[in-house]
Formats: C-alpha cells, sequence, structure tokens
C-alpha cells in the first residue's frame, strides 16, 4: 500500500523533474537555476496541488467514490481534468525560455493521459503503470536523443517499476495484463515525446 502511494501517478512529474535536475546532464546545466525554479512550482501548482483540490471537490459532490478511483467509471472525469491541467502547463511551459523538453513532455504526459481515457472506456489500465512507464520512457528518449549516460538509472526505475507494478498486483487493484500495458504505454509514449516532437 506504502508503494501505491508513493508512486501515485499524479506525482511521477515532479520525481520526473527532480531526476532531470539532478541527473548531471546537459539539462541541469542548459537550464538556469530561475528557470528550474520556475517549471518546478508550475508543476506542482498545475499536477499536484490544484489536481488534488478538484479531486477532492468531486470527492465531496460524489462524482467520485475515492480518491483511488477503482472503477472505470469513476476515473474519467479525473482523467479529463488531468488533461485540461497538463495542457496549461504545456502553454504555460511554450511561453518561457526553456528547451522544448519540457513543453514536449507535458504533452506526452496529457497523451498518456488521454490514452489511458480511451482504453477506460472499455477496459481499467493500470495509471501507476501508466506513470512509471512514462519516468522510464523519459530518460529513455533522453539517451537516444541526447546521448545522455543513463543506463544505470534505467535500470534502477525499471526495477522500481516492477516493485510498483508488484504492489498493484498484490493489492488486487489489476490483473498482470493491466500492469504490463499501463507500463508499455507510458514507456512508449514518452519516450516518443522526447525523441520525435
Amino acid at each position: 500500500m506504502t508503494v501505491s502511494v508513493i508512486f501515485q501517478p499524479i506525482f511521477v512529474p515532479i520525481y520526473s523533474l527532480v531526476i532531470l535536475f539532478n541527473a548531471d546532464t546537459y539539462i541541469t546545466y542548459a537550464v538556469q537555476p530561475e528557470v528550474q525554479k520556475y517549471i518546478f512550482l508550475i508543476t506542482l501548482l498545475n499536477t499536484i496541488i490544484l489536481p488534488i483540490g478538484v479531486f477532492y471537490y468531486f470527492y465531496r459532490a460524489k462524482l467520485i467514490e475515492s480518491f483511488h478511483m477503482h472503477t472505470a467509471k469513476e476515473r474519467s472525469l479525473p482523467f479529463l481534468t488531468t488533461v485540461v491541467f497538463h495542457l496549461s502547463t504545456y502553454y504555460l511551459f511554450t511561453k518561457a525560455p526553456m528547451p522544448g523538453l519540457f513543453p514536449n513532455l507535458v504533452l506526452g504526459a496529457a497523451f498518456s493521459v488521454v490514452v489511458a481515457f480511451i482504453i477506460n472506456l472499455k477496459w481499467k489500465v493500470s495509471i501507476h503503470m501508466l506513470g512509471m512507464g512514462g519516468l522510464v520512457g523519459t530518460i529513455i528518449g533522453l539517451v537516444l536523443r541526447y546521448q545522455v549516460e543513463a543506463v544505470s538509472l534505467i535500470i534502477a526505475l525499471v526495477i522500481l517499476s516492477g516493485i510498483v507494478g508488484y504492489s498493484r498486483l498484490k493489492l488486487n487493484a489489476h490483473t498482470p495484463l493491466q500492469v504490463y500495458v499501463g507500463f508499455v504505454l507510458g514507456t512508449l509514449i514518452l519516450t516518443s515525446s522526447v525523441v520525435f516532437l
């Protein structure tokens, strides 16, 4: 349960930034400290603080039964809300002096939620693993596009993703297929957003 809470998908964008700003890559030096703070604060506000506030309203209005959103039906409105916040973050990032990597990552994250929303209409995919796959895909994209040396980091993140996936299975929150599909989708979408956008 603790692992599932720590690696809630809503926290993944912040984890990604912490890794990017501390991984001793060109990103660490290409982005001024003031811009790093701006990126971090906007991401914190738009992907964690404001969405949690909206989700709490949904809960109080009985639009969702819990913050865990176990059923596919409960997930639809939060998914759409998340996409709106991600797109607003993308817009703000495109207006600020920063490498295109950051707007592209946010756009990739928004697209992954859209894909999850569509799948959610018929089936339940693991959003936890979608997020972890996105984290792995971000670093793989850096390696492929910018020749960053991060093989050890990728291995560590894959192992961590396995732990998160195992925790979801132990909680009977998903089937193995839902876990695998979530991870693969997240990895492919975020890798593509870094390499091709």
